[in-house]
C-alpha cells in the first residue's frame, strides 16, 4: 500500500509540470490524415474467414483452414509483411505496442473517429492469441512455413496449400519472449476494453495472467525460421509484468520487473543504454518509458532520460535529418521512436521530445530530398510499388502467369515501407524490399506516432477520402497478337483477362470463342469439318472445339476455347491454331476475330469472352452486347426508370420491361436490396 500512495502522490505531480495543450507553430501536413491510413493497414493484413469484412473490400476470407494439422481452430490473426506466415514475436510485439498506443492516446482515438477500427484490430489479435492458447502449458505461435510461403506471389485468398502450426511453445519447447508480449497485448485489452465489454475484458486478462505464468515458468526464445532470430526474452517478460501490474494493482508483478532486471544486470550500480527502440524484438524502450511513470526507483527514469537524449543528439542521421538506427527498415525506428517520446512528453512536458518527434514524422510523411511521403497512400507522391502481396494483387505461376513488377492493384493506404537509406535515397521497386516492405511492426510504432501527431499538432484536422478500398468490379477482356498467318490457316496468341479483385477469387466455366468467316472454302465446296484446330500450349489446360456453325448461310463459323479443368485468374495464356491443310485457300481478311490484329499484343473485342454461357465481353457476329449495369431497360442510360423498375421487380416479382442480368449491379448472380442500394447510391452521385 505504502508503493501505491506513492504512485498516486507521483501521478498528481506529473499532471501539475506537463501543460495541457499544445499548439504547434506550424502544421506541415495532415496528421489526422496519417493516422488514419495507418491503422487502415492492419485491415489489409487481416487472416482469417472474416478478412474483408471492414473497409478492405479487395480482401476476403483466406487461410480457413490454419491448425487443421493439430486439431484445432488457428484462423484469425494477421500476415506479417507481405507476405502470409503468422510469425510469433513480430505479431505479438506489434499487438502489445498498438494497445500501448490506444492506452496512452485513447482520447484521440475517439476524437478523430479511430477508436472503433482500432479496437477492432486490437480484439481481431486478442481472440487469435486465446485460439493459439489451448491449454495453460501449449501456446501456438506460428502458422505457415515462411520458406514455402515466400515462393508464392499472389493473393492470399488463392493460396491453398496447407500451412503447418510450425511452431508452439511448451514446456520443453519454450517461448517466453511470444508469452510475454501477447500477455501484454491481453492486459491492455483488459485496460483499453473493460469499459465496453467487461466480460470480454476478464476474458483477456485471464488468458494474459496464465500465458505470463507460462512464459516466467518455462524461460527459453521463441524461434521464427531464418526470419525473426530473436536475443533474449527478458524484456518481453517485463514487458509483460508492467502491464499486468497495471490491470491488477498487484505488487507481485512489479517486483518480478525488479527481480528480472537483476537477471539483465540492471541495478542501481549497473546502468543500461537503451540505444534501440520499440521493435519486434526490443520492447525494453516501452518497459523503462513506463517505470519511468510507475516505479520510485530513480534508475528506471534515469535510463529513459539517456535513452531520450541519446536519440535526440548523439544517434547519426541522415544528410536531411532521418535519424539511421539500422539498414533495414529505416523509417520503422524514428516512427516507433516518436511515439515513445510522444509518450515521455506526454507525462513529463519536454518540449525536446514534440520537436524530434516533429522533424522525423514530417520526414517520413514527405520533408525529405524526394518530397516523397513513406506512407502509402498519403499525400500525392507515395510508394506506388511496396513489397506487399495482397495490394499487388498479381499472380505469378500458373494459371496466370503474371510478373510482381506489374502495376499494383490496389493501394496499400497507410503502409509504412522501409523508406530512404542512409543518403536519402529511395528506390520504388517492389523486389528491393529493403526499401519497399511493410509490415506488422512497422506500423505499429507508426500509428502510436501519429496518434501523438494528431493530438499536439492535428486538433482542428480531419482524415481525407480513401478511393479504391472497396475494390473494383470485375473486368473482362480479351488481348491478342498473330503468332503466325498464311493460306493455309492461322495462329493465335491468346489472353483471356477475367480481373477479379473484390475479392480476388477464381473463376470456373469461362471461355471465348474466335469466328472465321469461310466463304473462300465454301466457294470450293470444301466441308467445315476438313479444319484441324488445336491448342499448342495452355498452362490451364484449355480445350478448344471443332470448327461449329454459327450462321451457315453466311458462311459464319467458331471455335470455342473452354477451361474445364481449371480456374482462372487475372491472365490465362492460350495459343492455338485453325487450319486446313487440304488446300491454300485461307483469307484472314473476312474473318471478325482476325480483323485488327497484328503481330503486336492489343485488346481485342471480337474475340468475345462467356461466363456460363453468358456473353461479358466483347463482339459476337450480331454485335456487341457489353453490359451496362444499371440500365435495366436497355435504353443505355441509367437513370429515374431503371430505378423504378428495380424498386417494382423487388417488391412485387415483375421483370416485365426488365433485363435482369443488366439488374444484377453488384455481380454476385443475385437480384436484390443490395443492387437496389447501389443504384441509389449511384443515381445520388454517391
Amino acid at each position: 500500500m505504502k508503493k501505491v500512495s506513492v504512485l498516486v502522490v507521483l501521478a498528481v505531480l506529473l499532471v501539475s509540470i506537463i501543460p495541457s495543450a499544445v499548439s504547434a507553430e506550424e502544421n506541415n501536413f495532415n496528421y489526422v490524415d496519417a493516422f488514419a491510413k495507418s491503422i487502415l493497414f492492419y485491415e489489409a493484413n487481416w487472416c482469417g474467414p472474416d478478412a474483408g469484412n471492414n473497409r478492405i473490400k479487395w480482401r476476403g476470407p483466406c487461410h480457413c483452414d490454419d491448425g487443421k494439422d493439430v486439431g484445432l481452430d488457428l484462423t484469425g490473426g494477421f500476415h506479417d509483411c507481405g507476405d502470409h506466415v503468422k510469425f510469433g514475436l513480430p505479431q505479438c510485439a506489434s499487438a502489445s505496442t498498438l494497445a500501448w498506443a490506444y492506452y496512452e492516446f485513447e482520447d484521440v482515438f475517439i476524437d478523430k473517429g479511430q477508436d472503433g477500427y482500432m479496437l477492432n484490430i486490437l480484439k481481431h489479435f486478442c481472440d487469435y492469441f486465446m485460439k493459439c492458447f489451448p491449454n495453460k502449458t501449449t501456446f501456438y505461435y506460428q502458422v505457415g512455413d515462411g520458406d514455402v510461403d515466400h515462393q508464392y506471389w499472389g493473393p492470399p485468398e488463392l493460396q491453398t496449400y496447407d500451412r503447418p502450426a510450425y511452431y508452439v511453445a511448451t514446456p520443453s519447447n519454450p517461448g517466453s519472449d511470444v508469452a510475454g508480449d501477447a500477455a501484454a497485448a491481453l492486459a491492455l485489452m483488459y485496460l483499453n476494453y473493460k469499459d465496453i465489454d467487461s466480460t470480454y475484458a476478464e476474458k483477456c486478462l485471464t488468458y494474459a495472467k496464465d500465458l505470463y505464468d507460462f512464459g516466467m515458468t518455462y524461460r527459453g526464445n521463441s524461434k521464427g525460421q531464418s526470419y525473426y532470430l530473436p536475443r533474449t526474452y527478458l524484456d518481453e517478460l517485463m514487458w509483460g509484468s508492467i502491464w499486468l501490474y497495471v490491470a491488477t494493482n498487484d505488487n507481485k508483478y512489479m517486483d518480478n520487473v525488479e527481480k528480472l532486471m537483476v537477471e539483465k544486470g540492471i541495478t542501481g550500480g549497473n546502468s543500461f543504454n537503451d540505444n534501440w527502440t520499440q521493435c519486434w524484438d526490443y520492447v525494453l524502450t516501452g518497459v523503462f518509458t513506463k517505470l519511468a511513470t510507475l516505479s520510485t526507483n530513480p534508475l528506471y527514469k534515469s535510463i529513459a532520460d539517456d535513452h531520450i537524449d541519446y536519440w535526440q543528439n548523439r544517434l547519426k542521421t541522415t544528410p536531411a535529418g532521418l535519424k539511421y538506427l539500422d539498414s533495414w527498415g529505416v523509417c520503422k525506428y524514428p516512427a516507433a521512436e516518436s511515439m515513445v517520446q510522444l509518450v515521455y512528453y506526454k507525462y513529463f512536458g519536454n518540449e525536446k521530445c514534440l520537436d524530434f518527434a516533429k522533424g522525423q514524422i514530417d520526414y517520413i510523411l514527405g520533408d525529405n530530398p524526394n518530397n516523397m511521403s513513406y506512407v502509402v497512400g498519403f499525400g500525392d507522391n507515395y510508394p506506388k510499388y511496396p513489397h506487399h502481396r495482397a495490394a499487388s494483387g498479381v499472380l505469378e505461376g500458373p494459371p496466370a502467369d503474371e510478373k510482381k513488377e506489374l502495376p499494383e492493384r490496389h493501394i496499400l493506404y497507410g503502409a509504412l515501407v522501409g523508406g530512404a537509406d542512409m543518403n536519402d535515397e529511395y528506390h520504388d521497386n517492389v523486389n528491393e524490399y529493403v526499401y519497399s516492405e511493410t509490415g506488422l511492426d512497422y506500423n505499429a510504432g507508426l500509428v502510436g506516432a501519429m496518434a501523438g501527431m494528431s493530438k499536439y499538432f492535428g486538433k482542428d484536422q480531419l482524415p481525407e477520402p480513401t478511393p479504391g478500398i472497396e475494390g473494383e468490379p470485375t473486368q473482362y477482356y480479351s488481348e491478342a497478337k498473330l503468332y503466325k498467318s498464311n493460306t493455309e490457316g492461322v495462329t493465335v496468341d491468346l489472353n483471356l483477362y477475367n480481373i477479379v479483385t473484390a475479392p480476388p477469387q477464381y473463376e470456373k466455366d469461362l471461355s471465348c470463342k474466335f469466328f472465321v468467316d469461310l466463304s473462300e472454302f465454301a466457294a470450293e465446296g470444301i466441308n467445315p469439318s476438313k479444319f484441324t484446330t488445336k491448342v499448342y500450349y495452355s498452362p490451364a489446360d484449355a480445350q478448344i472445339s471443332g470448327i461449329q456453325p454459327y450462321d451457315k448461310e453466311k458462311n459464319i463459323y467458331y471455335v470455342e476455347i473452354t477451361f474445364p479443368n481449371s480456374q482462372l485468374y487475372a491472365r490465362t495464356y492460350v495459343q492455338f491454331c485453325i487450319y486446313n491443310y487440304e488446300s491454300k485457300l485461307w483469307d484472314s481478311k473476312n474473318d471478325l476475330s482476325t480483323a485488327g490484329l497484328t503481330d503486336e499484343y492489343a485488346k481485342i473485342e471480337n474475340i468475345p469472352i462467356y461466363k456460363n454461357g453468358v456473353k461479358v465481353y466483347g463482339n459476337d457476329p450480331a454485335g456487341s452486347t457489353t453490359i451496362l449495369y444499371g440500365d435495366l431497360n436497355n435504353d443505355k442510360e441509367i437513370n429515374a426508370i431503371d430505378f423504378a423498375l428495380l424498386k417494382k421487380y423487388l417488391l412485387n416479382g415483375d421483370a416485365e420491361g426488365i433485363i435482369l442480368n443488366n439488374a444484377d449491379i453488384n455481380k454476385d448472380g443475385a437480384v436484390n436490396a443490395l443492387d437496389f442500394a447501389n443504384l441509389k447510391l449511384y443515381l445520388l452521385g454517391k
